[in-house]
């Protein structure tokens, strides 16, 4: 099992945010996206609300690009997140911001975490869930 931090940042006319919103214990970084795409509530009662479901389903494919912006290949929404980590970790157009928009990404802080550490966490009280 690892231990993976999913990240939010939030644009705003005003401003932005940006932060860890919980903990995720999975398998791998498609395991944290196929939950994130289920938009899950959370053991404290917040909610992740991702557009993957939605994106995932327009069935685009995106260009990969090489160091020197020649198109190298195609993938498709999912992958593209896969890859990524996440559309915070993308090249994101910020435009249309009155109502705010929000992304979301994932980093991998620990990989083959022992139980007794998950247990130590929430014991502190650390916000965790399991994919």
């Amino acid at each position: 099992m690892n231990l993976y931090e999913i990240m939010l940042e939030h644009f705003a006319p005003k401003g932005s945010v940006r932060g860890i919103f919980t903990y995720v214990l999975a398998q791998s970084d498609e395991e944290v996206y196929e939950w994130l795409k289920t938009d899950p509530s959370l053991s404290d009662g917040r909610v992740v609300y991702t557009p993957y479901q939605d994106n995932e389903a327009d069935g685009k494919t995106y260009a990969i690009y090489n160091q020197s912006f020649d198109i190298v290949g195609h993938e498709k929404y999912k992958d593209r997140m896969i890859r990524l980590k996440g559309e915070l970790n993308d090249e994101v157009e910020l435009t249309d911001l009155y109502y705010g928009m929000t992304l979301v990404g994932w980093r991998m802080v620990k990989s083959d975490i022992p139980t007794e550490q998950i247990e130590l966490l929430k014991d502190t009280g650390i916000s965790m869930e399991f994919a």
